[in-house]
């Protein structure tokens, strides 16, 4: 599979992911916490960190050197955007530890949701502006 593809294929997982994250938010309740901080915990792990490597290991080397400043300068800020949603990832798996093994109370389980919807958010607004902008400068380097 080459860069591109890979890249389109993972974005479009992501992203229907974030939307199921994103769902599942508007009913949680205290029963269905424990379930969805592990699922969200997982595919955090192993989607969107492991996402993020591929594009800073493969995808924006070869943009950072060839492309124009308009470009390096947004490969920067994607660059910026991972280190912010690493660390909401971060910071919502700290929340989450605070709660095992006991399910988590009312109060803990709008903590979750607040940390999940920053989390999600960050992440749906970082996809649309790579599939804004980044896709057509994978294009036009044909990585």
């Amino acid at each position: 599979m080459d860069k591109l593809t890979r890249e389109a294929h993972e974005h479009g997982k992501i992203l229907e992911s974030m939307v199921f994250f994103e769902n599942f938010l508007k009913t949680i309740t205290s029963d269905d916490a424990e379930n969805y901080t592990v699922r969200l915990h997982q595919f955090s792990d192993e989607y969107i960190v492991q996402h993020f490597k591929f594009e800073e290991e493969e995808l924006f080397p070869a943009i950072l050197q060839k492309g124009s400043p308009e470009e390096r300068a947004f490969i920067k800020e994607l660059q910026d955007d991972h280190k912010q949603i690493l660390a909401s990832l971060a910071e919502f798996k700290k929340i989450i530890s605070l709660y095992d093994p006991q399910p988590p109370t009312k109060e803990q389980v709008k903590e979750i949701i607040n940390s999940s919807e920053a989390v999600i958010s960050q992440i749906l607004i970082h996809a649309r502006k790579e599939d804004k902008r980044l896709f057509p400068a994978l294009k036009k380097y044909k990585l």
